[in-house]
């Protein structure tokens, strides 16, 4: 598939393999040194113009910034970042041509935040005009693996061994035969669990059972959660899923972040901002603050912005408000938006057309 514009095109090819969705994406520029020419790099320009593209029918968005990196105006620094909409595991294959110039980078699979920037590379474009000279495009291709699974390292080389181990982990925590510990709810519902298995999963749990804390020596650990949201916190300590995360994902992720569960942090976020109102905006914006769930707190920004400001503002929990950091952070992040509306690459053809 291809998506055509005057100052650029993208193309997409995407395909599943065991479990792992690939996204092969190819972003040229035609002319990238003569739109470089055309943007406004005069003096005291710190503030990075950019281009945000919507990648169609995948889950990403890719951008390039630019910005001055001198005050001879001859120099611009050139930032490529790409975006996705779901925290997932993902493997990053990038490569850059520039006609002059080839750049390439890879990261392998990292569970990356939903709606959080992540740079694939950074470089520095010469505007002199006794240097480089011509029509030289610049070429973007991004090789983006998402899984779909927790494991994909596991899962892309042995998938139905792994399915089976998740399974049989999971009816390991039904059966206490072999359990070694003791999981005690608030009501006092106990969960008879293994210490090997949450002591590898959470660091707070393998501090408690260190050989001097009472944890390890009576065997029994007394938790704050009530027993439906511990189980499901033990439910995806054993198996990497949280099956009724949509359920409480506010109480579920500060049991999350008590035990630095990150994926399951990352889940519970997910929840919370598709539950997105513009009634419990506010709210779920200073939950994202209390537990620094950052990717919570990016969607619920862009949620604001984007045309309900004003709505907000009328509601009861702005009205509740008693953070003036919160106020100017919000005030802050849509002006900023405002200022940086143009798409610098649209702007930068329309100029060299005239």
């Amino acid at each position: 598939m291809e998506v055509k514009s005057k100052p650029y095109t993208i193309e997409v090819n995407k395909y599943t393999t065991r479990q792992i969705d690939t996204y092969e994406i190819e972003w040229n520029i035609p002319n990238f040194v003569g739109l470089l020419r055309t943007i406004d790099t005069s003096y005291g320009f710190r503030v990075p113009r950019q281009t945000v593209v919507e990648v169609p029918e995948t889950p990403f968005h890719l951008k390039i910034c630019m910005f001055k990196s001198d005050y001879t105006k001859l120099h611009v620094s050139v930032e490529i970042y790409y975006l996705i909409s779901s925290s997932s595991p993902i493997s990053l294959t990038f490569n850059l041509n520039s006609g002059v110039l080839l750049l390439s980078s890879k990261k392998d699979f990292k569970t990356i935040q939903a709606n959080e920037w992540q740079c694939c590379m950074l470089m520095k474009c010469s505007l002199n005009p006794s240097g480089i000279r011509g029509c030289y495009p610049l070429c973007l291709s991004f090789k983006l693996m998402v899984s779909q699974t927790e494991n994909p390292a596991v899962c892309s080389n042995t998938p139905s061994p792994y399915t089976e181990l998740v399974e049989d982990l999971g009816n390991l925590l039904d059966d206490d035969s072999f359990s070694d510990v003791t999981m005690k709810s608030v009501e006092g519902i106990e969960f008879r669990v293994h210490k090997t298995i949450l002591a590898s999963r959470s660091e707070v749990l393998r501090a408690h059972f260190k050989q001097d804390m009472r944890e390890n020596i009576t065997n029994v650990v007394e938790t704050p959660w009530e027993s439906e949201l511990l189980g499901e916190v033990l439910t995806f300590m054993y198996t990497g899923k949280a099956p009724r995360v949509d359920d409480a994902p506010d109480k579920l992720m500060l049991a999350a972040g008590y035990y630095k569960l990150d994926r399951l942090k990352s889940l519970c976020e997910e929840a919370l901002g598709k539950r997105l109102t513009v009634e419990n905006a506010v709210d779920t914006l200073q939950l994202a603050e209390l537990y620094s769930a950052n990717s919570l707190k990016q969607t619920t920004l862009e949620f604001i912005k984007n045309g309900r400001a004003a709505l907000i503002s009328q509601t009861e929990g702005w009205a509740n408000i008693k953070s003036v950091e919160l106020v100017k952070r919000i005030y802050d992040y849509i002006v900023d938006g405002i200022n940086n509306v143009e798409d610098i690459l649209a702007a930068a053809f329309k100029k060299m057309s005239t």
